[in-house]
């Protein structure tokens, strides 16, 4: 009599459905358990119809990690499916700061501040950009413009006296100290632009 072959038992993760693994991931990111989160939300966006939110936070946990190219293509795919998301318009503009691309990050904090004029991360990463730009005037208007317009409790409002400060202090400062100055500004600006609330 032959032997039935038993089916092998389904993956972990392939027991869940789309939804419940972003939730999951969500959990394991709270936890720093990165790797776990990465695998399911990887699952979670090969799926037939994947949550948009799984873009999302995979775009922001790969930009947490330094994978800028793999960050940009999903908070990309993320915005074709919700155009009006301010947060991950912003994030994404972070990727291009983070990776060097300045003048694209630029653009899309311009494209986000033309509907959202106030909105302190995007005006402070961009008097930050056109700070290390050497666009000072521009830099000093923007922080302007957040420190008039952001509550006194809010993140970014005291970053942005600081910010104004540092770039008030190298007026006087020879050139050679201004880029060390400005190196210094960047080294201590807030790492925490990929979470979820600002």
């Amino acid at each position: 009599m032959a032997t039935k072959a038993k089916a092998p038992a389904p993956a972990r993760n392939e027991l869940f459905e789309a939804d419940e693994l972003v939730a999951l991931a969500r959990h394991d990111i709270e936890r720093g358990e990165l790797d776990a989160a990465l695998g399911k939300l990887k699952q979670a966006m090969s799926d037939t119809s994947p949550p948009a939110e799984a873009f999302a936070m995979g775009a922001r946990l790969y930009a947490q990690l330094g994978l800028w190219e793999r960050a940009k293509a999903l908070f990309q795919q993320y915005l074709q499916a919700e155009p009006n998301a301010v947060n991950e318009a912003f994030q994404l503009g972070m990727v291009h700061f983070d990776s060097g691309q300045i003048d694209q990050a630029l653009n899309i904090w311009e494209s986000l501040l033309k509907n959202h004029p106030t909105h302190p991360p995007a005006l402070f990463y961009r008097s930050l950009a056109k700070h290390q730009v050497g666009q000072t005037t521009e830099a000093r208007h923007t922080l302007d413009v957040l420190i008039k317009s952001a509550a006194p409790d809010n993140l970014y409002f005291n970053r942005a006296k600081e910010l104004l400060q540092t770039i008030e202090g190298q007026q006087a400062m020879p050139a050679a100290s201004r880029t060390a100055a400005t190196t210094e500004a960047l080294r201590v600006a807030p790492k925490d632009a990929y979470k979820t609330e600002h």
